[in-house]
């Protein structure tokens, strides 16, 4: 992830500062296009604890089906195999990290997907880039 200096000399601080806007869903979708960019994820997915996408950035239209699994891929115990879907994402656990916040008494759970050529080894963005999105979606969802 680049650091705040870096983003300042690629331009990208001043960009992010033009995505803005006054719609909240629209920027809750900009905030994650941002995580998503800069961590170079195939999509971001936020769903609520029954499994409606809130919001998402990518997918190729596999996001519904996506944040429909979510609160049973957050939780370990309910995990089971990903089946093989034709359109959008091509899921496999490896390629997924997937973290749960709470705001104002509501669960939301976030997923970070990882590019199908992604290296293989650890979760999508490590969960950094989860954390980012959470923090963004506390703050904007309690203004």
């Amino acid at each position: 992830m680049a650091s705040g200096n870096e983003r300042v000399k690629e331009g990208r601080l001043s960009e992010r500062r033009n995505r803005r806007s006054g719609c909240l869903a629209d920027a809750l979708r900009l905030q994650l296009e941002a995580c998503r960019e800069d961590e170079g994820l195939a999509a971001i997915v936020v769903s609520d604890e029954l499994g409606f996408c809130v919001a998402h950035s990518g997918g190729g239209g596999g996001h519904d089906e996506l944040a429909a699994r979510l609160p049973m891929l957050a939780d370990p115990a309910q995990r089971g195999p990903l089946p093989d879907d034709d359109e959008g994402l091509h899921l496999a656990h490896a390629a997924l990290a997937v973290t749960t916040f709470s705001i104002e008494g509501a669960t939301l759970h976030a997923c970070a997907v990882k590019e199908p050529d992604a290296a293989e080894g650890t979760p999508a963005g490590d969960g950094e880039v989860l954390a980012r999105v959470a923090s963004g979606f506390t703050r904007m969802l309690a203004q």
